[in-house]
């Protein structure tokens, strides 16, 4: 008689989905408070109780947890800043979520990773590229609606929220706040006002006056 087929083998667990909730915001949690470097896989698991192979036996390996923390940081970021493109004041808005933080020096501590982690470090290339085009986006749409000719791309605009807001975060961890406040001012100021005119003058010209030149 022919020999039976073997049965399939059977995991001895079963995964679930709130301990690998639970191992995110652990992780997550570390890199916030103490930087990625202290997201092992002992230190997350002992965070919520657990023993370290636990995080293997659900993500494979360290880098694939850190990628998938990245991946959920990343995903409630983007819905902010949908949430906020998508107001009656999207510049103003997207500034806020930028300036947020907690979310900016997350985003700073996974920069850092990436120098070390290939996946880490394409997955941020691909958010970026995202979010640039996505912001990107709404600002064009913004001011075809209200009847403003771009002379700035809409790419930069993007890029330099970004970019000051980074700079602002990463020089407060540091100690040095020389100059933020007038430097928070300004954005703000120029952005508010831009959207309630529509139009350049002598308050919006040092950031946004190039942007609005109406048909």
């Amino acid at each position: 008689m022919p020999a039976s087929p073997k049965a399939p083998r059977r995991k001895r667990h079963v995964e679930r989905p709130d301990v690998r909730a639970l191992l995110l915001e652990a992780a997550e949690a570390l890199i916030q408070e103490e930087g990625y470097a202290a997201a092992t896989a002992r230190r997350i698991a002992n965070r919520v109780g657990l023993k370290h192979q636990v995080v293997f036996y659900y993500f494979g390996t360290q880098d694939e947890l850190l990628l998938e923390v990245y991946k959920k940081v990343a995903s409630a970021q983007w819905e902010r800043l949908k949430l906020a493109l998508a107001s009656d004041q999207p510049l103003s808005a997207m500034w806020a979520v930028n300036r947020n933080p907690e979310s900016t020096r997350l985003s700073l501590e996974f920069m850092a990773l990436a120098n070390h982690n290939e996946l880490v470090r394409n997955e941020i290339a691909k958010q970026a590229t995202r979010v640039r085009s996505m912001e990107a986006e709404a600002i064009t749409h913004y001011l075809e609606v209200r009847g403003v000719e771009p002379r700035l791309s809409p790419q930069v605009v993007s890029i330099l929220s970004n970019a000051m807001s980074r700079l602002l975060v990463q020089e407060s961890a540091l100690g040095i706040h020389t100059g933020h406040e007038e430097v928070e001012a300004l954005v703000e100021r120029s952005f508010r006002n831009f959207e309630a005119e529509g139009q350049s003058n002598a308050e919006v010209e040092p950031i946004v006056g190039a942007m609005s030149v109406p048909k």
